[in-house]
């Protein structure tokens, strides 16, 4: 089996580091990921500028490690083209913070799971409030065992896998998730250069339903939430059409 992993934190980040080790126990793994921090760049990818590629030290357990100066999008699609490898799967993170509910919409993990879904390759999104959790990488591994056992990796979308809160010192289990609701709301704080802006957030919570992933992050459980490349609003088209 050979599977690609990605990144939106750079090629040192923690969480990918760990990844790697876990997944190193069922697979062949090779690395693609940016040279630097590029989170909440979504489904960015570079159409202007060229992007520059290196094998650096593989990370430890992997076989061939490349660090690519663009975008998650661009790692996962120069990853493909240059290893030339038939993959498996591709697998995104491990992402330094959650990405439930609307975060779905910024994260550069979450897009680089859906850019190799475009590509044909099965995806997952793996994430974790702090990649420096004690239990994560057992944890991680166990997670991945029952998802080979199971193949429910397998379909027409992708899997979004979030670690709960990290004041959790243990993982209570797993639940099968639907995306939740609560939104980052980002306000543009002037500085003392009137005409220089920093974001200050905040979040804004609603009345979750108990199967959301919001709801499993909050009370210790990981959540698996499957999500769909197809964005129709179908209940919207059928009002339309009538």
């Amino acid at each position: 089996m050979n599977i690609l992993i990605v990144n939106d934190d750079g090629y040192q980040a923690e969480g990918l580091h760990l990844l790697v080790r876990a997944l190193a126990n069922f697979a062949d793994v090779y690395v693609s990921a940016p040279k630097d921090h590029q989170s909440a760049k979504s489904h960015a990818i570079t159409i202007r500028n060229r992007i520059e590629t290196s094998f650096v030290q593989p990370i430890f357990g992997s076989k061939k490690t490349l660090v690519v100066d663009g975008t998650p999008a661009d790692s996962v699609r120069l990853g493909l083209k240059v290893y030339d490898i038939d993959f498996d799967l591709v697998v995104s993170g491990i992402n330094y913070g959650q990405n439930i509910a609307k975060d779905i919409l910024y994260s550069g993990t979450v897009a680089a799971a859906y850019e190799a879904k475009v590509l044909g390759y099965d995806a997952i999104a793996i994430s974790a409030h702090n990649p420096r959790l004690p239990y994560l990488l057992d944890e991680t591994i166990n997670l991945f065992e029952s998802l080979f056992e199971t193949g429910i990796y397998q379909g027409d979308g992708i899997l979004n896998i979030n670690f709960p809160k990290s004041s959790f010192k243990s993982v209570k289990g797993v639940k099968m998730t639907k995306q939740g609701l609560r939104f980052q709301r980002a306000t543009y704080v002037a500085s003392e250069r009137s005409n220089v802006f920093h974001i200050k957030s905040s979040l804004v919570n609603f009345e979750e339903e108990a199967y959301t992933d919001v709801m499993a992050f909050n009370e210790g459980y990981i959540s698996i939430t499957p999500l769909t490349l197809e964005r129709t609003d179908f209940k919207r088209l059928r009002e339309l059409e009538d």
